[in-house]
């Protein structure tokens, strides 16, 4: 395959997971597979940095901030931990943290990692004013009012404190005791049940009935801080001052200069870590000292001075019985594994993925094989390995689509079968689902179980039928009264308002997420200028290649999109973009990348300044970047901006421009 439709493909997928995992609290991956797709990313990234842009998961941190609550942006960025899952990738961090602070032998810290969920915690002259989520790293949601139901978070900090504003960092979590006995609760009552202790505590933090979140037994383990004067020079000063503040902190923790010692711990930490109260999935090793940690400094997504060492996903063998393929939105024919039901960790697995049939192949599995299956989250599971071959049953892609009876397409480059069906009844259910989705259109309400009732009752074919639905409609659906149904109507109305971006995003254009449909959105203004718009002008807008363009170029010429599009129209949804307001156009037009150490400016602030004077932050450099500013160690970027002539200059000069020297 193509490297830079791969990467495109994997981005999607990852954003894809990212959504379940962060902002639903559903996720169909274990932490395992969502680190092989993105390990897999970031490979091909380095391997083709001028494919690797700034909206990229490899350059992003978590989900997003949710709407039911106040957006807060972070003072500094609540980043995410680089995983690993073997010694040789410790030994490799060791090695390169040794050689960014050149000395081999320098103090670190190792504690268990709870599994629960990141939450910031601010406080004023030593008074908890604020709570907030991680959401994308950079801007979280206020959870204030929920946080101050949990009982082991300090309102006013004891001991001594300067006076000022302190943030300290930690992990919201559940004991897997408390979580027993929640979900005896549930059941008693016919409710649902929670599926581990990180969802639960996801869920009850989101939770819009302060009083019901002060009932559920969450609890807090501080574990670092993002802004304030912390009279502490290192990592361990710091957890003796949180104990002195009144906070708790994890007691799982050991120090030691010798990263074999690190390894012998992990190992030795596996056999008793289940023993808890609480649910670890692996460990943390961080540099001791403070002025080490600034040393070595952060990427844009994870700090260099720490490393998440985490243990495989639980495993379990059965029986492979069946195999059923599932088409989604864009026709995608994914195998689905029926197994001898399994329990895994508590969780009966009966279902996994087997992703394509390139995998299907790899595996070399039959249908009767015996095999591992990895507990992917708590939805669908993976199949890693075969043991032994008891069947003889090959598994073959359909000559026709299982739900339809369509023709089934392979492109020569794709992993992919595709049935070629628009009219597909599978298609048109994911597609209507992607439309009304919070990322999309956000039409609330209408979910799954709403909308195989209204395809059902053929009340709807297509997306403007949505906004066709009347009263009498929803009131034919099952469990839908006046409020409901009214509840519903408004949110089909309210979507109408949305911005172009978010329309653009719904349609499912192929290759438009979220990103570039707000990058086109932004470039054209209208639906009607991006509709007109040729070839050679989209492929001239930056962050889009020749794939993404004639996709978006297709798109606008199929008649049947574009008389979906009228129907929209005469539906009176929006087809504008609200424009940006900008204040200082010192650098409009202008695309900046930014490479090697620079000495006045954070990478992420260079890049903010950049957005602020009206320019923009690439993270790859082309033929359209119009300079890159170059600093200490700059390295293949800097080549290739040598290669295409593109304007080199230094951090000052790009201070210059924008009037800050």
């Amino acid at each position: 395959m193509d490297p830079k439709n791969e990467i495109e493909q994997l981005k999607k997928l990852i954003n894809y997971h990212n959504n379940l995992y962060y902002n639903l609290d559903r996720p169909v991956l274990s932490d395992t597979q969502y680190d092989e797709l993105y390990q897999k990313l970031k490979a091909l990234e380095d391997a083709y940095p001028q494919f690797r842009t700034a909206d990229s998961p490899t350059q992003q941190v978590g989900g997003k901030a949710s709407k039911l609550f106040t957006q807060i942006t972070h003072a500094t960025p609540m980043l995410s931990l680089d995983n690993s899952y073997n010694a040789a990738d410790i030994r490799a961090w060791h090695e390169r943290s040794a050689k960014g602070l050149e000395k081999e032998n320098f103090e670190m810290v190792v504690e268990a990692k709870i599994d629960g969920v990141s939450c910031s915690l601010t406080y004023q002259d030593g008074k908890l004013v604020q709570a907030a989520s991680r959401g994308d790293g950079k801007v979280g949601e206020d959870i204030t009012a929920n946080v101050l139901t949990i009982k082991d978070i300090p309102h006013v900090l004891t001991g001594i404190i300067s006076a000022g504003r302190l943030e300290i960092r930690g992990e919201v979590y559940v004991q897997k005791q408390d979580l027993q006995e929640l979900n005896k609760a549930q059941q008693a009552k016919n409710e649902n049940t929670f599926a581990n202790t990180r969802n639960a505590a996801a869920g009850f933090l989101r939770h819009k009935n302060t009083e019901v979140v002060a009932a559920r037994p969450l609890r807090f383990f501080a574990h670092s801080f993002g802004t304030g004067d912390v009279p502490a020079q290192s990592f361990s000063q710091f957890i003796e001052l949180c104990q002195n503040w009144g906070f708790a902190v994890c007691p799982v923790r050991t120090k030691t200069t010798h990263i074999e010692e690190v390894i012998s711990f992990y190992n030795q930490f596996d056999k008793t870590r289940h023993e808890l109260p609480f649910d670890v999935d692996g460990l943390v090793v961080k540099i001791n000292s403070f002025d080490e940690q600034k040393r070595l400094g952060n990427t844009a997504k994870s700090p260099r001075w720490a490393i998440a060492f985490k243990y495989p996903a639980p495993q379990a063998t059965t029986t492979l019985k069946n195999v059923v393929f599932s088409v989604g939105r864009t026709g995608v024919i994914t195998p689905v594994a029926e197994l001898e039901p399994v329990s895994v960790s508590g969780v009966t697995i009966s279902n996994a993925t087997l992703h394509n049939f390139d995998e299907i192949k790899r595996l070399n599995v039959h249908v009767g094989d015996t095999v591992i299956v990895e507990r992917a989250g708590e939805v669908i599971p993976k199949i890693v390995k075969v043991v032994e071959q008891k069947g003889t049953q090959e598994i073959v892609p359909p000559n026709e689509c299982p739900v339809c009876g369509g023709k089934v397409y392979k492109e020569a480059k794709e992993v992919g079968y595709y049935c070629v069906n628009p009219a597909c009844p599978a298609q048109l259910r994911a597609r209507l689902l992607h439309f009304a989705s919070r990322d999309a259109m956000d039409i609330d309400g209408l979910g799954d179980v709403v909308m195989d009732q209204l395809l059902e009752r053929h009340f709807i074919a297509d997306f403007a039928d949505i906004y066709k639905l009347t009263f009498f409609h929803v009131l034919n659906l099952e469990n839908f009264k006046d409020k409901k149904a009214q509840n519903l109507l408004t949110a089909i109305e309210a979507s109408k308002q949305k911005p172009l971006a978010k329309l653009l995003f719904a349609l499912g254009i192929g290759f438009v997420g979220e990103k570039t449909a707000e990058i086109l959105a932004d470039e054209f203004g209208t639906l009607d200028a991006l509709k007109e718009a040729s070839l050679e002008r989209l492929q001239s807008i930056r962050e889009i290649g020749e794939i993404v363009s004639q996709s978006v170029y297709d798109f606008f010429r199929d008649p049947r999109a574009c008389a979906q599009i009228e129907l929209l129209r005469q539906a009176g949804l929006n087809f504008t973009q609200p424009k940006k307001e900008q204040t200082n156009n010192a650098l409009a037009g202008k695309t900046f990348v930014f490479t090697g150490e620079l000495t006045h400016l954070k990478r992420a602030e260079a890049e903010r300044l950049t957005k602020e004077y009206g320019g923009y932050a690439s993270g790859s450099v082309s033929k359209k970047t119009s300079f890159v500013v170059a600093g200490e160690k700059a390295g293949s970027k800097l080549l290739k901006a040598q290669e295409l002539g593109v304007p080199v200059i230094s951090e000052e000069e790009f201070l210059k421009m924008i009037g800050r020297a």
